[in-house]
């Protein structure tokens, strides 16, 4: 309803006479008759009545359409199916999982992309020491590097961390003696 616009409309009804009671005058025509017309208000909100009309049809398929979407929206959740049980787990042949451990427990090789991430980051050292330190043959050493390192990172102390993956010596081992230089014989 471009054409009666909010304000139009209240001017409209501005002029609509008092009790809906549409009063009438009597003119006489040119050859004198009489005539009896409406007032020009009444007349023109009778003539707004058509557009008036598709406004609210209009406005009642907007909110028509506004309610049937919100019922649709509301019915979404309660319309999902439940989601599927998981599947049962698969059958395991006796003795298998003895295989699987034997594979799980192969040695680790530390390339050297990945000592040289154990440089700067603390994660890399820490899988680069535990793949020292659990190879066969590993020194004692290399194990009390592990877990001073894993210590450290627990405590969340990380100058410790890193000096524990620095460290040379063993835990409670006599400190490394220095050589001493022989006075060349020349």
């Amino acid at each position: 309803m471009a054409e009666n616009q909010p304000d139009d409309l209240d001017a409209l009804l501005a002029r609509l006479p008092a009790g809906g009671a549409i009063p009438l005058r009597i003119e006489e025509d040119r050859t004198g008759r009489a005539l009896v017309l409406p007032d020009d208000g009444a007349l023109a909100a009778v003539r707004a009545v058509p557009s008036l009309v598709a406004e609210v049809k209009r406005l009642r398929r907007a909110v028509k359409e506004h309610e049937d979407r919100r019922r649709e929206q509301d019915a979404r959740p309660s319309a999902v199916p439940e989601p599927a049980s998981p599947p049962a787990a698969p059958e395991i042949p006796e003795g298998a999982l003895d295989d699987l451990g034997s594979l799980l427990s192969a040695p680790f090789r530390v390339s050297p992309r990945a000592a040289a991430a154990a440089k700067d980051d603390p994660l890399a050292a820490l899988a680069v020491q535990v793949a020292r330190a659990t190879g066969d043959g590993a020194p004692e050493k290399e194990r009390a590097r592990l877990i001073a390192m894993a210590f450290a990172a627990a405590e969340g102390d990380l100058d410790g961390f890193w000096e524990a993956r620095r460290s040379r010596k063993a835990p409670g081992s006599a400190p490394a003696r220095k050589k001493r230089s022989t006075p060349d014989a020349t």
